[in-house]
């Protein structure tokens, strides 16, 4: 779980590298979804909510856990919501080089997305807000008549810079150094509220469930004594199964342009965008999903690795050999294929 101890410097991170990596080709993986074990003695109880702009399903054994899971959430999607006009994170947003009290629980994300930057040379950058919600707009008209100009993706970039966000720990304190700057916590904030609901149970005394904020997910314990059995799904099949995954105690995150993107003189361009350049990542990926120990790692170096490109993960791994399990749909003129690096 997330805590202050672990996340010092890389640490928190750094902790899910270790030697061993292999590959092979074999179906393709995307999104998540649980495939329900059932037993007799222990029915499970599956409820689900709308909220952090998507579904939030919870499965465990115990009638309570849905309740706690959804108060904490919707305590934290208040402090990160980039929509809520009143949440902590648009407060924060609204300010100009004047320190800003903050939360644990924003500094405390707000510290690991800087240190995400670093350990990603710039491919996981939560200042490019502006950035971001340029790309998003153009993508919600549908079709798009041109694209924007150099000089226009340069404007926007000038709001943005990870250095200008100053933490002071010690008072509990954030400065925006940049006038204009938007911070966008939209490729790590549901991780990271899936692992604070995970410990909220674990403090309640409740050690087995399945959380599923929009296909962020964590596999808490086991199900009845039996491993989580983790459905992967099929972006051509619309809720079709392809591959499972066993979990316990682990989170998978998944990241990919199947689902948003904008087409433009016939080339496809995706949502997720390159905060290096400003522009949308061009590269072969479909999807990129992450399995391991927490779902704050999973969710934002799915963001990084889709970013990043295949080629930018080999580079990337063999400076940071990984205990995660790694899962990258491509795409090329013989169809899809998957590699997994673990």
């Amino acid at each position: 779980m997330v805590t202050k101890e672990t996340i010092k410097n890389f640490n928190y991170f750094k902790k899910y590298f270790s030697p061993g990596l292999r590959k092979f080709a074999c179906c393709v993986l995307t999104a998540v979804s649980f495939l329900a074990l059932t037993s007799c003695s222990n029915p499970l109880y599956k409820k689900k909510f709308i909220i952090l702009g998507t579904y939030l399903e919870i499965t465990c054994a115990d009638k309570e856990a849905a309740n706690i899971v959804y108060q904490e959430v919707k305590r934290l999607d208040k402090i990160f919501s980039s929509y809520d006009l009143e949440s902590e994170l648009t407060l924060l947003t609204s300010t100009y080089n004047e320190p800003f009290k903050c939360s644990d629980e924003l500094i405390e994300i707000l510290r690991l997305s800087k240190d995400m930057y670093k350990f990603t040379n710039g491919a996981f950058d939560v200042s490019c807000g502006v950035i971001f919600k340029f790309w998003k707009t153009l993508i919600t008209q549908g079709e798009v008549k041109e694209l924007p100009t150099q000089e226009k993706i340069k404007e926007l970039r000038e709001k943005c810079g990870i250095e200008n966000i100053v933490i002071n720990e010690t008072e509990k304190t954030v400065v925006l150094k940049k006038k204009g700057l938007k911070i966008d916590l939209g490729g790590i904030a549901k991780g990271y509220i899936v692992d604070k609901a995970c410990q909220k149970l674990k403090e309640k005394g409740i050690y087995n469930a399945l959380i599923n904020a929009g296909g962020d997910l964590y596999a808490l314990g086991t199900n009845n004594g039996d491993p989580w059995k983790i459905g992967i799904q099929d972006p051509d099949i619309l809720g079709g199964i392809i591959e499972t995954q066993i979990l316990i105690d682990e989170g998978i995150a998944t990241s990919g342009d199947y689902e948003q993107f904008f087409e433009f003189e016939g080339k496809r361009y995706s949502h997720l965008i390159d905060p290096r350049t400003g522009y949308p990542a061009e590269n072969e990926i479909v999807s990129v999903s992450v399995i391991t120990k927490n779902c704050t790692t999973a969710d934002s170096f799915a963001t990084a690795f889709s970013v990043m490109g295949v080629e930018g993960i080999k580079a990337f791994l063999t400076k940071n050999v990984s205990t995660m399990r790694i899962f990258v749909v491509t795409k090329d003129e013989n169809g899809l294929s998957v590699d997994l690096f673990q």
